[in-house]
């Protein structure tokens, strides 16, 4: 077994069925209100990073709009650890809902600490030596978000750092060392060429473009027990029809295919 984690924290679209009714209030019918949150998700991310291999593979339990399990247990706003909006800031219950503490402490309870309970775990316990923070990406930024209507790459690499991997002056330091990411993205590149070109996406393999990583990779990438990592953000349109969510007839495997050996290969140090 490689001794490496996989973590992909918003790969589900389980929202249990008391909160899916309160949504439900909104007069939005059932099917409409699944499918958006199936896409505003990172869809199929667990099957992506689905990497036979890693010592440990852990799956979000529900919808990152149950509770965001890569955000501070206490981190508030429209892009917090509960969302009322979806990343078009398009409502998810009725108008006059108000969160009460006792229903967020509910979902916090039952979804985020359990998870991070098991990544802390993980990754405390000596056998991890690496962890990758799987996620997949819109084409273009949303209306919430640090690049709305801009295209984005056909896949992030996020380590913190510059366009290069190397640390920012007077920042904080990388998630791992800029020579294993830059070698990861060389990898992914050549790997995916054929893939990026049939997608008309215009840019391959970036390194903290548009995101340089998020909070579960700075929390546990830091501090005494640090384990190195790095975030992959696998743009949609390489796997996925925005339009429907259904995915493009054999891109999954392909690039399922080309994170394993990647991953494997780099992270076994041949």
């Amino acid at each position: 077994m490689l001794p490496i984690l996989i973590s992909t924290p918003h790969s589900s679209s389980h929202v249990p069925y008391w909160l899916l009714a309160r949504m439900l209030q909104t007069g939005e019918p059932e099917d409409l209100l699944r499918r958006r949150l199936f896409r505003e998700g990172d869809p199929f991310s667990d099957v992506l990073f689905n990497i036979p291999d890693a010592e440990v593979i852990l799956n979000a339990p529900a919808s990152r709009f149950v509770a965001d399990l890569n955000r501070d247990r206490t981190e508030s706003g429209e892009n917090g650890v509960i969302k009322l909006t979806d990343f078009e800031r398009r409502p998810f219950f009725p108008t006059g809902y108000a969160l009460s503490r006792e229903e967020a402490e509910a979902r916090l309870s039952q979804y985020y600490d359990p998870y991070h309970s098991a990544l802390e775990k993980y990754l405390s316990s000596g056998k991890i030596r690496f962890f990758i923070d799987g996620h997949s990406m819109l084409s273009h930024g949303p209306a919430i978000g640090p690049d709305h209507s801009q295209a984005r790459p056909a896949i992030c690499l996020g380590n913190f750092g510059d366009a290069e991997g190397n640390a920012l002056p007077g920042a904080e330091p990388t998630s791992c060392e800029p020579d294993l990411a830059r070698r990861l993205r060389s990898a992914l590149q050549s790997s995916l060429l054929e893939l990026i070109r049939e997608s008309g996406l215009k840019e391959g393999v970036c390194l903290n473009q548009p995101f340089d990583g998020g909070y579960i990779l700075r929390k546990y990438s830091t501090g005494p027990k640090a384990v190195p990592g790095l975030m992959i953000e696998v743009n949609r349109a390489l796997y996925l029809d925005e339009s429907t969510a259904l995915p493009i007839p054999g891109r999954i495997p392909k690039l399922n295919k080309a994170l394993n050996r990647i991953v494997a290969s780099i992270l076994s140090g041949r």
